[in-house]
């Protein structure tokens, strides 16, 4: 399934695909240009109910989000402030999962992690506003450098801040996929968000664990660069590299950037 929606602010392209070996896509995204809010969810393959957590998550924070703005314009909200909504509209996901999950006993203990992005502007130009739980990614692609936005929540880069294993280490140690954070599995969320000035040259691209597990951020910012500026083209290459690759996990990525890169 592919989506798109055009505005003349940032606009985002999603693409989800259900790869090579699962038999069912857990995975979900949402695309609210004019809101100014991009979202990504990962369902977590171990909990019966990852696609129900991951759906809720992503139907729940774009409601939240635009009750807490009213009628107020996302993109002249201040970057602080829309920290705060977007905290709110996470943990109220975490407990519409849990809730969910509590009625229904073949998907009790469903969970799903999450990335989320809101631009706003500012007096000195565009902030992105990242929040996210769980192992699915940020990235900003900026004058042809990938770097990562997010730092998975997961056993295995606890260890690596600790120096108990090298990043070499990290993509084949066998708890790499096992999270610390994620929606729907404890009572509060916590979710990590920072807020990062923006470039009218920049890309940022959300991806689900699928994606990462097949291609390393190298090979990533390769496709992107070669593929730019055809939003569209991004997603569908990065996708069907991970499946060429193997396709061991449902693969959603999103590409986010200026209506004028299309142009």
């Amino acid at each position: 399934m592919i989506s798109a929606q055009r505005s003349d602010k940032w606009i985002g392209v999603g693409l989800t695909d259900i790869g090579l070996v699962r038999k069912l896509n857990q995975d979900a995204f949402f695309l609210d240009n004019a809101l100014q809010l991009w979202v990504l969810a990962d369902g977590m393959a171990g909990y019966a109910g990852g696609e129900v957590a991951s759906h809720i998550a992503v139907e729940t924070i774009p409601q939240v989000v635009r009750t807490r703005l009213s009628s107020e314009t996302s993109q002249d909200i201040q970057p602080d402030r829309f920290e705060s909504i977007l905290c709110q509209a996470i943990e109220s996901a975490n407990q519409s999962i849990r809730k969910e999950g509590a009625q229904n006993e073949r998907i009790h203990g469903m969970g799903t992690t999450i990335v989320v992005v809101a631009i706003t502007r500012t007096p000195t130009g565009h902030q992105a506003i990242v929040a996210h739980a769980g192992d699915s990614r940020a990235y900003l692609l900026r004058h042809g450098t990938l770097s990562l936005w997010t730092k998975d929540h997961s056993l295995v880069e606890e260890r690596l801040a600790l120096n108990l294993i090298t990043p070499e280490q990290v993509r084949t140690h066998p708890l790499r996929h096992v999270l610390t954070k994620a929606l729907g599995i404890d009572p509060q969320a916590h979710p990590t968000i920072q807020t990062y000035p923006i470039e009218p040259s920049d890309l940022i691209l959300l991806c689900s664990d699928g994606l990462t597990k097949m291609l390393t951020d190298q090979e990533i910012q390769t496709i992107v660069m070669r593929e730019s500026p055809h939003f569209e083209s991004i997603c569908r290459t990065l996708v069907d590299t991970a499946n060429r690759l193997g396709g061991e996990d449902n693969t959603t990525v999103v590409v986010i950037g200026l209506d004028s890169w299309t142009n």
